[in-house]
């Protein structure tokens, strides 16, 4: 493949970055995989998640790539067995692999339709879904709005010229069904908590940040240290959070969502 030497280089300065020297070797191995099962059908690959916005924290983050092809292809299993952890071990908490097509990518639309959608790691089975119409949508139409920002690419153009930019009504619907989301299937972790600070700082500046930058921002910007700073260490700790003060926080920011969205 053309692409190979670029994306090389960019593999080394990957590793240099995110100071993880295994999740470039990684990643390069992974970029080469799909080169060789898809060939010229394999349009670009991105990094998204905490790797691809300078966060990523080794046995902590996942790794989430995005990858786009012309057409769909006929063996989305073989794919994922290629992919899988028990064939390149994955050096993160898991992979979340999510495969569209390229005209699937370019669709402006509340319901992005993937291909498939892949997790693998060390302590889970293997998980494959090649049906987005079962998967709730705001965890990928949020994935691409932020991926559009701040997504590394590792092989092809940057994501903004393939990914279609959701509306901005789109992104504050889907962030609010995310919260609901965290609050039914509680408790609510260190996780949903960052999460619900990313989206605290994008409505108050239309700006993504990384889930760690998000919880500083708050904590600069905003009148709610306890919960953040305990999400924070908890996130390394693993400690449970008082859900009382993780619940009141995500009023404040489903009322500020919705003030935002409003306006």
């Amino acid at each position: 493949m053309t692409n190979s030497l670029t994306f090389s280089d960019r593999a080394v300065h990957l590793a240099t970055e995110v100071e993880d020297t295994q999740l470039g070797n990684y990643l390069r191995h992974l970029v080469h995989s799909l080169q060789g099962e898809l060939k010229d059908n394999l349009l670009a690959i991105y990094l998204f998640g905490s790797a691809g916005y300078g966060a990523y924290e080794p046995g902590i983050s996942d790794v989430d790539v995005y990858a786009i092809i012309h057409e769909p292809i006929l063996d989305y299993q073989r794919l994922s067995r290629i992919i899988s952890h028990t064939t390149i071990p994955c050096p993160a908490r898991k992979l979340e692999f999510v495969l569209f097509t390229k005209a699937n990518a370019a669709s402006q639309t509340t319901n992005p339709a993937f291909e498939m959608n892949f997790n693998t790691g060390k302590d889970m089975d293997d998980y494959v879904n090649l049906n987005s119409q079962t998967e709730p949508r705001f965890w990928f139409l949020l994935d691409i709005a932020i991926g559009r920002d701040l997504g590394k690419s590792l092989l092809g153009p940057p994501p903004d010229r393939l990914f279609a930019a959701p509306k901005v009504t789109w992104i504050f619907d889907c962030m609010m069904d995310s919260l609901a989301w965290y609050r039914e299937n509680g408790p609510v972790t260190y996780d949903g908590v960052l999460n619900a600070c990313r989206q605290m700082s994008y409505a108050k500046t239309l700006t993504w940040r990384s889930k760690m930058d998000s919880g500083t921002w708050v904590l600069e910007h905003c009148n709610q240290p306890k919960i953040v700073t305990l999400a924070m260490h908890a996130r390394t700790s693993k400690a449970a959070l008082p859900q009382d003060l993780a619940l009141e926080f995500f009023a404040i920011v489903e009322n500020e969502l919705e003030q935002c969205r409003r306006n």
